[in-house]
This record gives C-alpha cells, structure tokens and sequence, in this order.
C-alpha cells in the first residue's frame, strides 16, 4: 500500500521527481568518482571509471521511473499529450470529426434525458414500484374492431370490499380529477378528489397543517381542503398563518354549488398527484349507501402489500371484481388486469419515446461510422509516419493503442460539445412538447413528466459513456487496418496507396462497406422521418368539420351561489348579445362545450317514449348513445359547421316552440339508414316531450383530429328544460371575428365586468389554438424524427462525398494517364458517377428493407399513412439518390479538371 501511494503522488510531482532523480544521479557518480580515486585513479580516469559502472544514463532513468510509477499511466499521459498535438496539427480534420460527434451524442443525450425523466425515474413517491391501477379490457364488440381498455372506476361500497377482502393490497383508495373556481383570484384550478388513505399510501407528509382523514369524508363533516405549495403561493401569499382560514371555491363540474372549505394543509413543493398541475385535494362528499353499489366515486389506486408479486395480486383481485360485478354488462368476458401506476402514466408516450430512442441511436452510428471513414483517410495519409515509428522499435499493439486514444480523446471532446448542445436539446423538446394546459382538453395533450427533464448526473454519466464507446468503435476501423497492413509494401509503395480501377478494390473496400452501411441507415431514418411527417400533414390537413380560423373561444367565471343555470342562460344571452355589438365580432354563440373539449354529455333518442311500466323491466337503449350538443342560435355559423340539410336555429325556435334538434351526418347514417331523417320525430332520453329533426349538419370531429366523428345532434339552448346539466363545466363561448381574435381580449373583458363585477374571464384562446395543441404529440414526434432523419442524411452525403474525394484523390496519377492516353472525359465522369451510384443503389436498397421490418413499429403513431407506404418509400429512394449524386459532382467536377502533366509531376 507505501509502494502504490508512492507511486500516486509520483504520478502527480513528475516535475519534482525528475528533479530528485537527476540530483540524485549526480550524487551517485561523484560518489563512485571518489571511490576510484581513493584506489589511485587520476580525477578524469576515475570519473570514465564511474560512467562505465553506471551505465546508459537514460536506461537507469527509465528503470527508475518503471519503479516509481505505474508504468500503463505514464503511457497514457504520453499517449494523450500525443493525440492532442497531433488533432491540434489538423484543425480541419479535428473540427469535423467534433462537430459530427457532438450532433450525435448531443440528440441521443437530450433523448436519453427525456427516457430517463420519462420511463426510468421511478415515481417521486417511496416504493413506487408497488404502486398499481386497476384497469379493464373490454373485448371488441364488433368482428374486426378493437378492444376496449380503460381504467376501472368503482363506488364507495365496491372499494370497502377489495378492502376488506384483498389480501393482495396494503392500501387502497382512489383520486379523481377535479375543477374549482377560486372566488376572488385566478378562477379555474385543477383539483383532485382523492380518499384519504391515499396520503398514506405515497408516503405524503405536509409541510404545515395535517392530510386529509377519514372524518372529512363523513357525511356532515365540514368541508376541508389541501392547498399544493404553488396554490399557496401564488393565491394566499405563502401566509404561514393560512391554516383554519376559508376559501370559497365554486363547483365546476356537475350542479354549480359553492362550498367554503376550510384549510388543513399545504403540501411541499416535491409533492406532486396526479401531475404537477394539480393545486388542490378535497375529500369525496359520501353518503351513506344501503343496498346499492353507490355513486361512482373514481379510478382504483392501491399499493401492493411486502412480499406480494403483481401477478398474484393482479388473479385475486380480478376474481373478487368479477363476483362484486356480477350480473353486469361485459363483466363475463372483460380481463381485469393490474398495471403500475408509472406504466399507467407513460403508456401513452412509451412507443414513441422507443423509437426516438432507436432513431437517435442511429444518428450517433452514423456519426461514428462517418467519423471512422474520416480517420481511415487520415491513417492512410499518415501511413509512412506510423512504419517509420515501428522500424524505430515501436510494437503494432502500441500503435493501435495510440489510434484508439486519439479516436477516443476526439470523442471525450465531441462529447463535451455534444453535452453543451443537448443542454439546448432538452429546452427544445420541453418548449415542443408544452401545450395549453387545460384538464378540459384531456390529459393527452400533456406529454406525462416532461418538466421533470434535465441533464442531471445521470445524464452526464450517459454522455461520458457514450462518447467513449463511440470513441472505441468509431476508432477499431483504422487501428484494425493499421495492425494488418503491410510495412515493407508500405516502404517501397513510398506511402502513395495505389488501387486499380474504380471499383469496390481492396484498399477502399472498408471504406465503401462503411458507406454503404451509412446509406442503410439513413434511408431508415428518411423513411421513418418521411412517414411521421406524411402522417402530420394528413393530420393537420383533415377536415374536422368546423372553420378554426378567426375565432376567440373563452369562459367566465361567475359566482354560483347567485347563477342558477337558469340565471346562468339569461347571462350567456346577454354577453353574446353585447358581444355581436363589438366592432370586429361577426357573430357570437355560446354552448355547453366546444369541439376538443373532452367531456362527454350523451342522451339516447328513441323513436318512441321512454316508458317504464310496472312489472316490465325498462327499455335499454340503443347502442352507441350520440353525443349532445347544447347550443345557443348562431352557434353553426360561428364555429362554421355546414348545414347539409334542412334548416338552423331560427328566431321562431323559442322556448314556447315546438321542440327541435340538428342530428349530424354520422347518426343520420346510423339510425336512418336508406330514409330521409328531417321531419322526423324523436324522443330525447327519459323525458316524454317529442322533438323534431329539422336538419342534417356536417360531421364534427369532437374530440380529435385523428379520431372519427361520432354520432350527435344539437339542441337549442332556449327549449332545453334540464336545467341540471345544461352545463357540465361551464359555459363555453365562442366569438367569429374579422381579425386578429386576441386583440379583442380586452373588450370581452370589461363586457364582462359591467354584467358582473365579481365575474372572471380565463381559458381564453383562439380556437386555431386550441386546435393545434390537440395534435401537439404527432407535431412533436415529426419535428424530432425528421431532424434525425435530415442530420442521417446530411451525414451519410457527406461520407459518400468523402469516400468519392478520396477515390480522385488516390487515383490522380490514374486519371491523368487515362486522359493523356485520350480518355475522354465523360467517360471519366462515368467512372466516377458508376462508383458512387452502386454505393447509393446498394445502401438503398438495404436501408429500404430495414425501414420495412422496423416501420411496423410506426403504427401506433401514424394517420391516413400504412407503415409500408410505397409513396413515400419511393419518394425517399429518390430524394437520397439525387443527394448522393449532388455529393458526387464535386469530385467528379474535380475528376475532370485533372491536367495529365501536373498529374504525374505529383509523383
């Protein structure tokens, strides 16, 4: 342990410890001189005496040195010393190499630190990894369709019984979103009502007050609420005195009740459930249920207990769900399954994320590949260096080791670059991946725990691993040569390499494989990259059934203990009626939701009254109950949703009016197969009034582009008499305009203000918006894979380009004998350009096979476009040969410029 902590603080005192040994060398020889002269030599034959018995002063040094320190570190310290001065003598070379380097380690860092924020990080809660959902596979109803998967949403008294009966679970509760306007501040927060054994099951602890309990969800009890640390915040100051203070909050979804709930905690800013965006928790407001399952009170979240493995608890609790559901539809033959709940969370960007994953890890083999063609140029221009340092005693394993460190230090660089670069990559994908943030619009507009992402240790120690093994793979290409060539050939060759013909020879061999393997590549990054943006055109391009452009679409916040929904109308009435007023505003409707707004409202129609008679079980419904639309007049023609047959909304279409509905193209295709459904009556639900259709609109692409209209239909406002679920979230309007529709912002607001002063405007955003952001994940996914498809082939055009400089390059003495022989010089064009279309043809072909055998994995990520899309496989075939031709014509251009004489005076 002296000997090796000796030689540590050697290794790092070099400059002293030469000076030791030097001093001490010289001490040694005037010792011997003194012992020679003291035996009667002269001083001078005594000091040759001394020389002689000492021996080769550099041998002596070296031994000593070999003693003092590890021998292995002192020629690696040499071998870097050697593989900087020598990058630094090829600035060119070096900057080429860093920068392809950098791009690739730089995407595949960013990526990686998405991955790992993504699907690797576990859950910000204690044993995470124990932390399950409860979800339900309903098999397809129809021959051909898809199943059915969905989270499993169960009652009060359904969750008492997994408690009780489950072994499997150490704890079990439930959440479910929530939306609650704030009187007096930022109106809509997003809230989750969750059980309070939930707290408990992720290991929560406040930063002041205490959780919620068991008692809060008694019936009676007074009603408490959890603030999160940015609620506290930003809506209470941070006051360290805010607990046991009221805050009136006003229901949002179902019967608008206002509530004031008194303040019990506040979380720590760590504390994040279900997502960051969550503000507030309350408990469920249960009664007591008798004899019944009770109301639906929210998805399953459980922990499973030590020691119990997620498949046995999955089998217990599928058997106990099916007996508790006895009787019920689908029960018999839907698969209840236990998922964890990150899995549950990242399930719908896992795929995606893969294949970035494999798509950049592409670009960086491409990076290497290309870095490798570089050096195999430069080792062949360095040959004569690397035979005079063997015929001077150096060994071919020392060689490859010093090509293997160079190659390696130009990656640790690289990677530094790279790591630099991918600080901007990672700001880049959250800026892409962000989108409005609105639980109205569905959870999957928001890509899951994207702000969690960041080039942290882990990601560094990625970056540093991966540059050195690009360095090692990027560098056995030439090392391996290297150790394999031939010196005596090499010696009498003059260093001048010296290939016959234009073909795949042996000398270039490596090289063209290594081209052809580049253009592999990138052709599968083309065609992925082509396929995702092909999918978001169509995407972006589909007709969803309304006219976006030039409309300003909002909510108000209004207090709900003073607008009953009938209060609510006349007020909805009233706003659009000023706002028809305002100068720039063509027209101005309002409904209980917009296209992309997530909930769903449904009423059966029948053609017959809903009858329940005694000892006669109900009529069931229809299958596949349309979706409604409650609308005020001008609503049509606002969101510009076309009219195919009949009539609109009218004046004459009051309150006091025979009661009539639009039904669209799609329940018209359904329910009135073969017949003309306007004139025709119906009956809405459970309620015994009859409505006539009295016209056919376009289909409307409710909740997303890339999901097929369903069938609904559209009743006036002014004749609907339900007042209960008029407006399940709120009102929602929507305002045509001539020009820009945020400049009218504003004006909304202080119309808004004059009808009430307590009133608050929010979700406002043109509708182009609020359209785009549903489509923010395919954007995402086309704008990465397409510029990894783009660097893939910038990449490999510049590796054909170099292999085809090279080609000219070895063989000037060739093309000037040719041309001085009478060659003309099309046909030294043609040899050129054959070489370089063979390559191309070959890595085509062989990238167009792979892109075959991996676009299946695309599936689940394309619309309007099949994996195996000859359109755009061809067009991509074709877009790479016109590049790899461009990237000929340089050296081909150059090919033809060579004069015969200054061609042979290079040798």
């Amino acid at each position: 342990m002296r000997r090796t902590l000796l030689r540590v603080i050697t290794f790092f005192r070099r400059g002293r410890a030469e000076q030791d040994l030097d001093r001490e060398l010289v001490a040694h020889v005037a010792l011997l001189v003194d012992e020679y002269q003291r035996r009667g030599m002269t001083p001078d034959e005594a000091r040759l005496e001394a020389r002689r018995a000492l021996g080769s002063v550099a041998h002596a040094k070296d031994l000593h040195r070999d003693a003092r320190s590890f021998i292995w570190l002192d020629d690696l310290r040499q071998d870097l010393r050697h593989a900087l001065r020598s990058l630094r003598r090829t600035p060119g070379f070096t900057t080429v190499a860093v920068l392809t380097l950098a791009l690739g380690i730089g995407a595949n860092t960013a990526i990686f630190s998405v991955v790992n924020a993504v699907l690797l990080r576990p859950l910000p809660y204690p044993h995470a990894d124990r932390l399950v959902r409860l979800v339900a596979t309903v098999p397809a109803q129809t021959p051909g369709g898809a199943p059915r998967r969905g989270i499993v949403r169960m009652s009060a008294a359904e969750l008492e019984q997994l408690r009780v009966h489950v072994r499997s679970f150490a704890n079990v509760g439930t959440s479910n979103w929530d939306l609650m306007n704030l009187r007096g501040r930022d109106p809509r927060l997003q809230g989750a009502v969750v059980s309070a054994e939930l707290f408990q099951m992720l290991g929560a602890r406040p930063l002041i007050g205490r959780l919620l309990t068991a008692s809060d969800e008694a019936p009676g009890a007074a009603p408490a609420i959890v603030l999160s640390y940015g609620a506290w915040r930003q809506h209470f100051g941070g006051d360290p005195g805010i607990l046991g203070k009221t805050a009136t909050f006003d229901a949002v979804l179902g019967p608008p009740v206002r509530t004031d709930y008194s303040i019990v905690g506040v979380m720590p800013d760590s504390f994040q459930f279900p997502d960051r965006r969550t503000q507030v928790w309350r408990s469920p407001r249960l009664a007591p249920v008798a004899g019944g399952r009770g109301v639906p009170t929210g998805p399953v979240l459980a922990r499973l207990a030590d020691g119990v493995a997620l498949p046995a608890a999955a089998a217990e609790v599928s058997a106990l769900v099916r007996e508790i559901r006895d009787g019920q539809r689908d029960n018999a033959t839907t698969r209840y399954e236990l998922v964890r709940e990150q899995d549950e969370i990242v399930n719908s960007v896992k795929p995606a994320l893969l294949v970035l994953t494999v798509a950049v890890g592409f670009v960086l083999l491409l990076a290497c590949v290309n870095v490798a063609n570089l050096l195999l140029a430069r080792a062949a221009a360095r040959q004569r260096e690397f035979v005079i340092r063997g015929a001077l005693g150096a060994g071919r394993g020392r060689l490859v080791r010093q090509l293997l460190t160079e190659s390696v230090t130009l990656a640790v660089v690289g990677g530094v670059a790279g790591t630099i670069l991918a600080i901007g990559g990672v700001r880049l994908l959250r800026s892409l991946a962000t989108t409005i943030s609105r639980l109205d619009l569905g959870n999957q507009l928001s890509f899951p725990r994207i702000d969690e992402t960041g080039v942290d240790l882990w990601v560094l120690t990625f970056s540093i691993g991966t540059s050195v093994a690009a360095g090692v793979l990027f560098g056995l290409a030439p090392a391996l040569r290297h150790a394999r060539s031939d010196t005596t050939a090499a010696l009498r060759d003059g260093g001048h390499a010296t290939v016959s013909g234009f073909g795949l020879a042996r000398r270039v061999s490596l090289r063209s494989a290594l081209v052809v393997a580049e253009i592999g590549i990138a052709m599968v990054l083309l065609a992925g990259g082509s396929l995702l943006i092909r999918s978001f055109a169509r995407l972006s391009g589909v007709d969803a059934g309304y006219d976006a452009a030039n409309v300003l679409t909002f909510q108000v916040a209004v207090p709900a203990d003073r607008y009953p929904p009938a209060r609510l109308k006349a007020f909805a009435e009233e706003l659009v009626a000023r706002l028809r007023s305002v100068p720039g505003v063509e027209r101005a409707a309002y409904a209980n939701q917009l296209p992309m707004v997530s909930l769903i409202n449904s009423f059966p129609l029948r053609a017959v009254p809903f009858q329940e008679l005694p000892g006669r079980p109900p009529e069931p419904p229809p299958a596949g109950t349309p979706d409604i639309r409650l609308v005020s007049r001008d609503y049509l023609k606002v969101m510009g949703i076309r009219l195919i047959a009949g009539r609109d909304f009218g004046d004459e279409d009051g309150p006091s009016r025979p009661r009539v509905l639009l039904i669209n193209q799609a329940l018209a295709r359904r329910d009135f197969a073969g017949r003309n459904p306007v004139g025709e009556t119906v009956y809405v639900g459970r309620y015994p009034e009859p409505w006539q259709i009295v016209g056919i609109v376009g289909d409307v692409r409710q909740f997303g582009l890339n999901l097929e209209p369903q069938p609904q239909f559209f009743a006036d406002l002014r004749q609907w008499s339900n007042d209960g679920l008029v407006f399940p979230a709120g009102a929602y309007y929507a305002a045509r305009t001539t020009g820009d529709p945020v400049s009218l912002v504003p004006r909304v607001r202080s119309i808004i203000r004059q009808l009430e002063p307590e009133a608050t405007l929010f979700y406002v955003a043109p509708m182009e918006q609020v359209v785009a952001s549903t489509i923010s994940r395919p954007r995402l996914y086309a704008v990465l894979l397409g510029i990894f498809a783009a660097v893939g082939v910038g990449l490999a055009v510049i590796g054909v380009y170099g292999v085809m400089a090279y080609a000219v390059a070895q063989r000037t003495r060739e093309i000037g004998i040719r041309v001085a022989l009478g060659a003309p010089r099309a046909q030294v064009v043609a040899l050129v350009v054959r070489q370089s279309a063979v390559l191309t043809v070959i890595g085509i072909v062989i990238g167009l096979s792979g892109a075959a055998m991996l676009s299946r994995y695309l599936e689940s990520l394309l619309f309007g476009v099949t994996p195996l899309d000859p359109a755009t496989f061809a067009l991509a075939a074709m877009v790479f040969m016109v590049a790899a031709l461009g990237a000929a014509y340089g050296p081909t251009r150059r090919a033809t410029r060579v004069n015969p004489l200054v061609a042979l005076r290079t040798e």
